[in-house]
């Protein structure tokens, strides 16, 4: 597995499908994160788990590839129009939000942590 830049996560690819996938690895146990990502399965703006696969000692999470991430894109554009940084800012509120209405507490939030799904952002 090669790293994604500026990231913990690793390009994979599924031997079966040829699917290039990333991977998250955690150290077990890791039961928190996975009730996390459960509760939020299915929102509209979180990367849903594509799958998951569980050793011994770790666990990988497998989700689609993103298309960039926030802290890249607001690096490479250097400003953002007042109309879709509101819509950005938006979106990541709603994550929160989403998130503390869950009982998820995120304690590391910064852009690079946010990832588009699309290149439509």
């Amino acid at each position: 597995m090669e790293p994604v830049e500026g990231n913990n996560l690793y390009r994979c690819y599924d031997i079966k499908s040829h699917e290039e996938l990333v991977c998250k690895i955690a150290n077990n146990p890791c039961s928190n994160l996975l009730t996390a990502h459960f509760r939020l399965d299915g929102h509209r703006h979180v990367n849903s788990l594509h799958k998951v696969i569980q050793g011994n000692n770790q666990t990988y999470l497998l989700y689609s590839p993103s298309e960039g991430d926030l802290h890249s894109y607001v690096r490479v554009r250097k400003r953002l129009r007042e109309p879709e940084a509101r819509r950005l800012c938006r979106q990541m509120c709603e994550v929160v939000k989403s998130c503390h209405e869950q009982g998820i507490v995120l304690r590391d939030l910064k852009l690079r942590k946010f990832v588009f799904a699309d290149r439509e952002r």
